[in-house]
């Protein structure tokens, strides 16, 4: 091999792994990319054909938004080698600083931000999402998505590392990286949604991958109004159990999309809110000053008789039934309320709790109480989004679809409101998680 790979100068080695060796390389009109290099004698014969199979998959699909593109792969006499495109530089200085080039992944920009702002995590989550597609479309499994692993190319983020691709057919393996891994090891589509779903989490919770279960730092964009959906979509995607997760990455985009479309229409311009206000404004004050010439018409003409006040109020009454009728029996009136409480005390927390115990009984004994008030209001904000399915389907057919709505309204205020008393106790249970650890 010595320093080339075909008409490709390799610079310096900018990365390393259990599959082989990246290089920073120079083609031969002074373009850069990444050389990834695999050596049979250095990974053995079986990492070496599993490597090679997977880039070959990898190959075959067509260049897709949230992929890595990979121009070449050649092999030789001692191995293989794939030309990838090169990832932004961490500090932003390529071409001039080849020498202190670092490549752009994920894991940096967590290290250096922390949590990222909830903006910029539902455009990550939608570009890596439409790569998870394109591999999905052609039945492949990436079995190894996690923040090292996503690149910035060009400002994008990218799914990279191909190595580990597989046809989902034949995906069954102990391959990936722990802490990423699904509990059912990868199996099938909703394998890869775990691990993406870990990785965003990693993004926006601002915590390690081992430390996710004690929910979003205090540096994560809660504040955002918008952040209880999101969080809702993330842990559907990391469900313990895999037919509660997202069975595909389009069904996971289509729900990430819809949260992109909310969050724009909440920040629209204030220019533009400006004006409607003003129009509506106008409006009113047209109707205004049109029912008082009304009624000093009245006034001065005829006071109308009961019978026909009656029949006004009627009428307005009949109006307003109407418009609340057709709200409630609209779907998307209803969607907010769908799935409104979204947290779970689960294995976990359990695992967390048994831990402590075998150190310190006695914080032990206080998160076993916290715990157990967890579940119960668990218990209640599952009820609640029974009782709401229940009256979405009553209204569907047509049983006092505006009172329902009503109820189920009421049902998601309540959701709210436990939701809140849930993190507050899942923050106090961390607090003494973390008491008994120092103590140790």
């Amino acid at each position: 091999m010595n320093e080339q790979c075909g008409a490709w100068k390799l610079e310096r080695e900018i990365g390393r792994g259990a599959y082989g060796v990246v290089y920073l390389a120079v083609g031969p009109g002074g373009e850069r990319a990444a050389v990834k290099v695999c050596r049979r004698d250095a990974v053995g014969d079986e990492r070496y054909a599993r490597e090679l199979r997977g880039a070959k998959l990898f190959m075959s699909i067509p260049p897709h938004e949230g992929l890595v593109l990979m121009c070449e792969l050649v092999e030789e006499p001692w191995g293989f080698y794939t030309v990838l495109d090169l990832a932004d530089d961490e500090f932003g200085d390529l071409p001039e600083a080849a020498e202190n080039y670092r490549p752009m992944t994920l894991a940096r920009v967590i290290e250096s931000e922390k949590a990222l702002p909830l903006k910029v995590c539902v455009t990550l989550a939608i570009s890596l999402a439409k790569g998870l597609v394109a591999l999905q479309r052609h039945h492949l499994l990436h079995r190894d998505i996690k923040p090292a692993n996503v690149l910035f190319v060009n400002g994008r983020p990218v799914l990279s590392d191909p190595g580990l691709v597989v046809e989902e057919v034949e995906a069954a393996s102990l391959v990936g990286t722990p802490g990423y891994v699904p509990p059912e090891k990868f199996t099938a589509a909703a394998s890869d949604i775990y691990s993406l779903g870990l990785t965003l989490k990693a993004a926006s919770f601002g915590r390690q991958v081992e430390d996710l279960d004690k929910g979003p730092s205090m540096e994560a964009d809660m504040a955002d109004a918008h952040f209880p959906a999101w969080w809702r979509i993330l842990n559907k995607a990391t469900d313990p159990t895999p037919s509660r997760r997202y069975q595909s990455a389009k069904a996971l985009l289509r729900d990430l999309k819809a949260m992109r479309l909310k969050m724009a229409f909440s920040a629209s311009p204030r220019s533009w809110v400006a004006k409607e206000a003003i129009t509506i404004g106008v409006v009113l004050l047209i109707m205004f000053l049109a029912v008082k010439i009304y009624m000093w018409k009245l006034v001065r003409e005829s006071v109308p008789s009961r019978k026909d006040r009656d029949l006004i109020v009627s009428r307005i009454k009949e109006s307003l039934e109407d418009l609340n009728k057709k709200s409630s029996q609209e779907p998307l009136a209803w969607s907010s309320f769908s799935g409104s409480y979204f947290c779970h005390a689960d294995d976990s927390h359990r695992q967390r709790l048994k831990r402590i115990e075998e150190k310190d009984p006695v914080r032990a004994a206080a998160m076993r109480d916290i715990l157990a008030n967890m579940q119960e209001i668990d218990k209640k904000g599952e009820e609640n989004n029974r009782r709401i399915k229940a009256l979405h389907d009553e209204a569907k057919a047509g049983k006092d679809a505006s009172e329902k709505y009503n109820q189920a309204e009421l049902l998601s205020m309540e959701n709210e409101k436990l939701v809140k008393a849930w993190l507050s106790l899942l923050e106090r249970f961390t607090e003494i998680e973390d008491a008994a650890k120092a103590k140790e």
